[in-house]
């Protein structure tokens, strides 16, 4: 009998080695976005400038939003952003930010709310959306019509991000008139 509780008790420091070992490297590897105490402000009448510029990639542009989640339970908001390369040094890893282009309640103008990283898919982007700098969500944004425009790069599904178990919006619409 007493040889079978050493197994047992051997095992189980096994699985508990193995547990912190694998929680240090997992506190240890690198996110894909950087996370930031305070959010990144940037000058958003330029950015939306450049948003609109001939030659930009199909996934930049000036962008509606619509939010039905926040950390407050049952509030919602609506805001627009503008998604353009990420040439501000911010947000290391990632290709693409949106900055914010209004003031409201949870967002200021210029702030970066969402990091977007090319994947081998040209339509497909590790997305990370962002609260006071922070990446609270994070998933697959996807580039493809809009039902309303039918226009092939009208809207960016974000439904892969969730926010404390859920959805975090359904994503953003291509303003095209500006």
């Amino acid at each position: 009998m007493k040889k079978c509780t050493t197994l047992k008790f051997s095992a189980r420091k096994q699985i508990l080695a193995a547990a912190s070992v694998l929680a240090l490297l997992l506190l240890a590897a690198p996110a894909a976005f950087g996370d930031y105490d305070e959010p990144v402000i940037i000058d958003a009448a330029e950015a939306y400038d450049r948003s609109l510029r001939d030659g930009r990639d199909a996934v930049e542009g000036f962008w509606g939003i619509y939010m039905d989640w926040q950390p407050e339970r049952g509030s919602a908001k609506r805001f627009r952003m503008v998604v353009v390369k990420n040439d501000y040094e911010v947000y290391d890893g990632s290709d693409y930010v949106g900055v914010v282009t209004c003031d409201g309640p949870g967002c200021k103008r210029g702030e970066i709310k969402l990091v977007l990283k090319k994947t081998d898919d040209p339509i497909k982007f590790e997305a990370a959306m962002l609260m006071r700098g922070r990446r609270i969500a994070s998933g697959i944004a996807v580039l493809g019509p809009h039902e309303d425009s039918g226009r092939e790069d009208s809207a960016l599904d974000l439904s892969s991000l969730r926010y404390e178990n859920r959805q975090l919006t359904r994503g953003l619409v291509r303003i095209t008139d500006g």
